[in-house]
């Protein structure tokens, strides 16, 4: 390379590509660029994604990953890089985000926005927020915005020996393509009425694994359909959750449980409650939020749910922790209660529990907490 070196903005795809094979790094060469921080920077090319290596005494070389290619694609997958945190959002304006583990502060998002039109594409911005800087690359949107993110992101993941860490979803097809590509990963959502009936449901059940989180908009389906089969993620959160059952929940090995717009009943709950107390199922359950909308007569709600249980009453914070880790990137803190029940089971652990109403017009809705925690903890 030259002595002088062009900003980002003014490489073209030629400048970067000749570049590159103008290269004459060894492999000694190349370990010793290892031990160098990586930094990522965009330039104007079709898949613009570069990588800039700093180098104290000689400019920086400037690598272009395209996916037209290949020798580039081959070196680069011998460097050892740090590993990337790869998210995933298709909706209305679908993007992909970036973040290096060695450096926090500066994330780069992939995205089709019209909106940008009169900057022309490829556009590049910056956005300097506190210590933090967000780096923009807006593509034009030709109608086959959700195709091109996928093969870049095939492309990125290959690249940087990086798995996808989150996926948003707001089309079935997405659903068919993480299952063929990553069906390993740590956080997904679908978004309301992208699954339209349970056998779906089933495929993405038996064929994607999600670690962390499970977030499932409302489902679209004829009827009072109802689901019996317990759902395999260790966190979930679903809306519109009237198909959920007793059965799917008490056959399930969850910890993490949010229900909005739950049909489970009172007796539903005391049974849940029982399951936990005997400790054959529900062993795993750490937190359960539902909240039922109802039209239901309230005032035998307290004696159905409490039916058979051996419970203290605390008045009190007798050591209860007050938040709740949902995932490992998200904690809630649980609204003050005034009156608290707890049960107690043989191996030590102890279940609170406890309810709130909320007026909603004609209807009343009932927001129920169970918490699970131990005197050591």
């Amino acid at each position: 390379m030259g002595d002088e070196t062009k900003s980002p903005d003014e490489i073209d795809e030629k400048d970067i590509l000749r570049d590159f094979f103008d290269q004459k790094l060894s492999i000694e060469q190349e370990t010793f660029e290892l031990r160098r921080r990586r930094l990522l920077t965009f330039s104007k090319s079709y898949y613009p994604m570069t990588v800039t290596i700093p180098h104290e005494k000689e400019p920086s070389p400037q690598i272009l990953f395209s996916l037209l290619s290949k020798r580039a694609k081959t070196i680069s997958k011998l460097i050892r890089w740090s590993p990337l945190d790869i998210r995933l959002k298709f909706n209305r304006q679908s993007q992909i985000q970036l973040r290096c583990s060695i450096n926090q502060g500066r994330n780069w998002v992939i995205t089709h926005d019209k909106r940008k039109k009169s900057a022309g594409y490829p556009h590049f911005e910056s956005i300097l927020t506190g210590p933090k800087v967000s780096n923009h690359l807006f593509l034009n949107d030709d109608g086959n915005a959700t195709e091109d993110l996928k093969k870049m992101t095939e492309h990125i993941c290959e690249v940087f020996c990086s798995p996808i860490c989150e996926i948003q979803i707001d089309k079935q097809s997405l659903i068919e393509w993480l299952i063929k590509f990553q069906p390993l990963i740590r956080y997904v959502s679908i978004r309301k009425d992208v699954v339209t009936s349970f056998e779906s449901l089933d495929r993405l059940f038996q064929n994607v694994r999600v670690t962390e989180r499970f977030l499932l908009g409302s489902i679209k389906l004829n009827g009072n359909s109802q689901y019996t089969e317990p759902i395999p993620f260790r966190s979930i959160t679903i809306t519109g959750s009237s198909w959920v059952t007793l059965p799917s929940i008490l056959n399930g090995t969850n910890s993490i449980i949010r229900l909005h717009g739950s049909k489970l009943s009172p007796k539903d709950i005391n049974t849940i409650l029982k399951e936990w107390q005997m400790g054959f199922k529900l062993y795993n359950l750490e937190f359960l939020e539902v909240d039922i909308s109802t039209l239901l007569n309230l005032d035998s709600f307290p004696g159905e749910v409490l039916k058979d249980l051996s419970v203290t009453r605390n008045d009190g914070n007798d050591g209860r922790p007050t938040t709740v880790k949902i995932h490992d990137e998200y904690i809630i803190t649980l609204p003050l209660a005034h009156i608290v029940f707890n049960l107690a089971r043989n191996d030590g652990m102890i279940g609170s529990f406890f309810a709130y109403r909320v007026n909603e017009g004609e209807r009343m809705m009932i927001i129920f907490y169970f918490q699970v925690w131990s005197k050591q903890s």
